[in-house]
């Protein structure tokens, strides 16, 4: 390719990033709730919708986007963003919203698969797997270093201005996409998909695996920092402080995980699931106690980093040949975990408290990793770098 592969990955990060600001409004639960006359749990459903939708368009729609040109595509989708996020701003309908977010999140598959897809065409030999980090680190960055953003946006000016950044954010990517990003051929026809594969006993024992990791870290995630307000009683500019720092940490995770399963890929996946229930437990233990809750929370924020691309490659060395489709199906299995944990967390909070989250949440990852423990070592799972 005669472009410079750099120029295009970065592009795709930012690009990334911006596609990813609508999930940050996991920090406003609460202000979604009022502006609303909504309960909580209707509020993470509303939340939850983008991700859910996410999870079943996954397994289709980037096939359906596969053969048109990807900046059109890339464009196309970003401006699908930028409006329905403008008609949010301005509507107090939670009905009208809804459709709105749903209907942005129906093209966000394709995006994100085809962004994966294409870096991995442009990267130099030996370096595939950093430039798939990159572009999940423009995911972490966009949903997570987003989060506090949002969270301070939404606290302090109130639901729509919190929206309104996400807008701009979106519409800017849209403008460096149409600037500064080249037309590349889609293929000349979408592949069908290989049915066969997505039948097989290892891509079934290893989806169901896989989507218990995402499921336990939302139940946590997702509430964390409803948590922090009413439990460890940090508000306002504190806790988007604190947000930004924890999404600091999380894109250093994503960077490390990507490094570790290159080099210790079945360690990196079981050693991950048990850390993380453990950082859970101690958050039930030490809740009370804020300078152990602050450790806990860095460490989980590095778990969390990490856990994108341990989902990313369990699905990739299930269906090595297919690239677009194996995106694909991490999307529907990261995001319908996202929307399973959120739903689950909302209904844990009303009906037995905030503090139940953390058990809600280890159960989740210590069932992962019996899961993946027998894929690894029993059922000997293809990984790619074993």
């Amino acid at each position: 390719m005669k472009n410079n592969p750099k120029l295009l990955l970065y592009i795709l990060v930012l690009a990334t990033l911006g596609i990813n600001t609508p999930l940050s409004i996991v920090g406003i639960i609460s202000q979604i709730s009022t502006h609303f006359n909504t309960s909580i749990a209707v509020s993470g459903l509303y939340v939850s919708s983008f991700t859910f939708t996410i999870a079943v368009c996954g397994l289709f729609v980037p096939i359906m986007f596969s053969k048109f040109d990807r900046k059109a595509t890339f464009m196309s989708i970003l401006s699908v963003f930028a409006v329905s996020n403008l008609v949010i701003i301005f509507s107090d309908n939670l009905y009208v919203s809804l459709f709105f977010r749903v209907l942005s999140a129906v093209f966000y598959p394709a995006f994100i698969s085809i962004a994966l897809t294409v870096c991995e065409e442009i990267a130099p030999e030996g370096e595939k797997q950093d430039y798939i980090t990159k572009i999940l680190l423009g995911i972490s960055v966009g949903s997570i270093v987003g989060l506090p953003i949002t969270t301070c946006l939404g606290t302090v000016f109130g639901y729509q201005i919190a929206m309104f950044w996400i807008f701009a954010i979106n519409f800017l990517t849209l403008i460096l996409i149409g600037l500064f990003f080249p037309r590349i051929s889609g293929k000349s026809k979408s592949y069908e998909a290989p049915l066969s594969s997505l039948k097989s006993r290892e891509f079934v024992l290893a989806s169901v695996g896989i989507i218990l990791m995402p499921i336990g870290a939302s139940i946590v995630y997702n509430y964390m920092p409803y948590f922090l307000q009413t439990v460890s009683h940090i508000y306002t500019y504190k806790l988007s402080i604190l947000l930004f720092v924890y999404g600091i940490v999380s894109i250093c995770g994503t960077w490390i995980g990507g490094k570790l399963i290159v080099y210790r890929d079945k360690a990196t996946l079981l050693i991950f699931q048990l850390v993380c229930g453990a950082v859970f437990v101690l958050f039930y233990l030490y809740a009370q106690y804020l300078i152990p809750v602050l450790m806990l929370f860095m460490i989980f924020g590095l778990l969390d980093g990490m856990g994108y691309n341990l989902i990313q490659y369990i699905e990739a060395s299930v269906l090595p040949d297919t690239p677009e489709l194996a995106n694909g199906v991490f999307l529907s299995i990261l995001n319908g975990g996202i929307a399973l944990g959120t739903a689950i967390g909302g209904f844990l909070v009303n009906d037995f408290g905030v503090l139940s989250i953390f058990a809600g949440g280890a159960i989740f990852l210590f069932a992962a990793f019996l899961m993946l423990y027998y894929l690894i070592n029993i059922f000997k799972i293809n990984l790619k770098y074993s």
